[in-house]
């Protein structure tokens, strides 16, 4: 089989503007959400591990710090809206929940959504020497 190149094309305005993505995981849920390659997201994650790289001196940082801190990055640059929750979203709400070690899982599905944003439905195209007839014999 034979990709189809077009189909490979990132959808820059959806990984910016966000999208409703549903969370397999809980049925009814679902977060708006932007793609985890946005340019902000990104330089400001890089930024974060460095510090939090100095301030542990080449030693792991510990897994509870590294989710408190990505959970806060998510509420400021990836995280516009969810639905499903007992709780309304709002900014603040969001940012008081991802940065609670307690809700790990909620920055795990924002996490796994924002990375379904960037996803491509790849197309294929048959190979044409399988579609195409033999020639006939010349008489």
């Amino acid at each position: 089989m034979t990709v189809k190149l077009e189909s490979l094309k990132a959808d820059l305005d959806r990984e910016v503007k966000g999208d409703w993505i549903e969370f397999p995981d809980w049925p009814g849920v679902a977060f708006n959400v932007s793609s985890l390659l946005i340019p902000q997201y990104a330089t400001a994650r890089d930024l974060l591990m460095q510090r939090l790289s100095r301030q542990h001196k080449g030693k792991p940082i510990p897994r509870e710090i590294v989710t408190t801190e990505l959970g806060k990055l998510y509420a400021k640059h990836i995280l516009h809206g969810w639905r499903g929750l007992d709780v309304e979203y709002s900014g603040e709400k969001a940012m008081e929940t991802l940065s609670d070690p307690k809700f790990r899982n909620v920055v795990a599905a924002v996490e796994y959504c924002a990375g379904q944003v960037s996803q491509v439905d790849i197309e294929f195209v048959e190979d044409e020497a399988k579609n195409s007839k033999r020639p006939s014999a010349a008489a």
